[in-house]
């Protein structure tokens, strides 16, 4: 997620070229998916979020223009982005649409779910600042992502704030909720440097796609 979560390190001002050669890499690196767009996701692009040097939907055409193998990913928050904003990052290219909402917030994200797989995405949904509410709420919003037609399920540390069996925790309750219906995934911070030591939690506690980052 350099290219979309590391955006706001670059104050959303990644190049085309800097998207093509990042893209490039990473592709030959052998990562499966790769997520671009402004750090707010589709339409964040504005004075409140922050103006981006380079369209979200040109940079999104130049990655799959660029990848031979990886699937490219893009973000969506209802509320920043809309339904149009979907349709074209699939002409663009995108194939795999992640939609993220507060993790108490579950229910505005089922529309934009809805649309996405009738488009034929693959659909991610984040539930964003997990360590605001404790794993039986986190199952129980995940419930409603599911269904609504996502397909994986994150727990999303947004800030950078849980701690081992914090995330262990989260993923396992998610994991027994949804079962085999969806996978599961983890998208951790390095705020308290245990980015790493989390995502192997939530591997162990059952999740399947883990969100990383190179400098």
């Amino acid at each position: 997620t350099c290219l979309r979560d590391g955006s706001h390190h670059k104050r959303h001002q990644f190049t085309v070229e800097e998207t093509r050669s990042i893209i490039a890499a990473l592709d030959d690196a052998g990562v499966p998916v790769l997520e671009v767009t402004h750090g707010d996701g589709l339409g964040g692009s504005s004075f409140n979020y922050g103006f981006s040097k380079t369209p979200d939907q040109e940079l999104i055409k130049v990655a799959a223009e660029t990848a031979k193998r990886a699937k490219i990913a893009f973000l969506m928050l209802p509320g920043v982005g809309i339904m149009d904003d979907i349709r074209m990052a699939q002409d663009n290219g995108g194939s795999i649409c992640r939609i993220a909402t507060h993790c108490t917030e579950a229910d505005v994200s089922e529309q934009h779910f809805k649309v996405a797989r009738e488009l034929g995405l693959e659909t991610v949904g984040f539930l964003m600042m997990s360590h605001t509410q404790p794993p039986e709420v986190l199952a129980k919003q995940a419930r409603i992502m599911v269904d609504a037609g996502c397909q994986c399920v994150y727990v999303v540390d947004s800030a950078g704030a849980l701690i081992l069996e914090g995330v262990s925790d989260r993923v396992a309750a998610v994991v027994a909720e949804i079962g085999a219906e969806a996978t599961v995934g983890f998208h951790g911070h390095e705020n308290l440097d245990l980015g790493c030591g989390n995502t192997v939690m939530a591997v162990r506690a059952g999740a399947t796609q883990i969100d990383g980052s190179v400098r």
